[in-house]
């Protein structure tokens, strides 16, 4: 019994190994203060800084192991910017988010607002910065869900626009796992390089 105690201990503990992220990271982040200001209803930056870099270490902790998270400034960055001299084995990771306009959509009565996210994930790699760009993608505030149809949404533009962020977020740190590794290696081999942030092997 005691045996076989030890060894489901051992195969739960292998498969956490198994499982947890390989890849130790400096995750920069930029964004823009606005994002930071619509974390609360205080727009109070320093506590949404906070909160932020929280829901980051919580989404992108699946994928990477974050040795350490710090907010990068708004500008083109190089290599010499967000490698660590001090940790040369930690790879950067570059997370840039930008708002890019609102939108609207036909609800049961009225229109709902939408928010649209721009993001970009970069990985500094023998001295070269790869970038994989989601592109803009447009969230929308819908609550309830009919047929179909949009029934109830949300219309305060603050929590919108922080949903939104958050959306992208999640969206971007969850690996598509129906993507058919049989019928489509290809694809199948392109989304688990995305996910692992092996962006310099995606033709």
């Amino acid at each position: 019994m005691k045996k076989l105690i030890l060894c489901v201990l051992f195969l739960l503990i292998c498969s956490v190994c198994a499982a947890a992220p390989a890849k130790k990271v400096v995750l920069w982040y930029q964004v823009p203060d606005v994002i930071l200001e619509v974390q609360n209803p205080e727009n109070d930056t320093e506590k949404g800084k906070a909160e932020l870099e929280a829901f980051i270490k919580t989404n992108y902790g699946k994928r990477f192991d974050i040795q350490s998270l710090k907010r990068a400034p708004e500008k083109t960055l190089t290599v010499d910017d967000v490698a660590l001299v001090t940790r040369p084995n930690w790879v950067p990771v570059i997370v840039k988010i930008d708002l890019a306009g609102v939108g609207t959509g036909e609800k049961l009565v009225g229109k709902y607002a939408t928010v649209k996210v721009a993001l970009q994930e970069s990985v500094a790699v023998d001295g070269k910065i790869y970038t994989y760009d989601y592109g803009v993608k447009e969230y929308d505030s819908s609550m309830l869900r009919v047929a179909g149809y949009v029934v109830a949404s949300e219309d305060d533009p603050r929590i919108n626009t922080k949903n939104a962020v958050n959306d992208c977020i999640t969206e971007a740190c969850t690996l598509n796992d129906k993507v058919n590794r049989y019928a489509d290696p290809a694809a199948y081999a392109k989304e688990n390089a995305r996910y692992n942030g092996e962006f310099q092997s995606i033709k």
